[in-house]
């Protein structure tokens, strides 16, 4: 049996802090972004800055990444860790060959290059997989300067896919995610954007 909320408990669930947890999400992307950043600068003398720039984005696709290091047979220090992961975010979001050559080098050195291509196969289909997903959207392409950039929606899927199950009316709804995503205050991009992408996520899982 299906049980619909209504547009106000809807609002209710998605606009208090300690029931919605979409804002908290995105700050703890940034973090991990910023610790993959701090680091490998204090392990191995790399600045990483520019993957604060797109923190968020960067933290919703490596995040998983991590988690298939940890439970996988690599053995690594967290210091190790954190090198192959800034390694593959690089490969996935810049062309900036000279930085990734940086971090490849060190990686090299340590002997974790087969650690680093079963880590980026994994990202590539991750990111394979997102961005074909969002392209079988019914949202204009127009709207996109990189869909990667919205890949801080990756590990929040689960929550959107549980507000479509729940919901009568997909546009609040989606209003209603986004508002809770820029309460984070460090999503960039517009708005109407979001809402948009969200609407159409939530009438695919719907």
């Amino acid at each position: 049996m299906e049980f619909l909320i209504t547009e106000s408990q809807l609002r209710t669930l998605l606009s208090e802090e300690e029931r919605s947890q979409l804002g908290s999400y995105m700050k703890q992307l940034n973090a991990f972004t910023k610790q993959i950043v701090s680091r490998v600068a204090k392990s191995y003398g790399l600045n990483l800055k520019m993957l604060s720039t797109w923190g968020t984005s960067v933290g919703g696709m490596v995040l998983p990444l991590d988690q298939f290091l940890k439970t996988g047979d690599f053995n690594l220090t967290e210091e190790q860790r954190m090198l192959v992961l800034a390694g593959i975010a690089f490969s996935l979001f810049f062309e900036s060959k000279k930085a990734l050559s940086e971090i490849l080098s060190i990686i090299k050195e340590e002997g974790l290059e087969y650690v680093f291509k079963s880590g980026l196969k994994k990202g590539k289909e991750l990111k394979t997989a997102f961005i074909e997903f969002v392209e079988s959207l019914s949202v204009g392409a127009s709207l996109f300067v990189d869909t990667i950039a919205y890949s801080f929606l990756i590990p929040i899927i689960s929550d959107i896919y549980s507000v479509a199950l729940s919901s009568q009316n997909l546009e609040e709804a989606a209003i209603l995610i986004a508002e809770r995503l820029f309460s984070s205050g460090i999503i960039l991009g517009s708005s109407q954007i979001i809402v948009n992408l969200v609407k159409s996520i939530l009438e695919r899982l719907k």
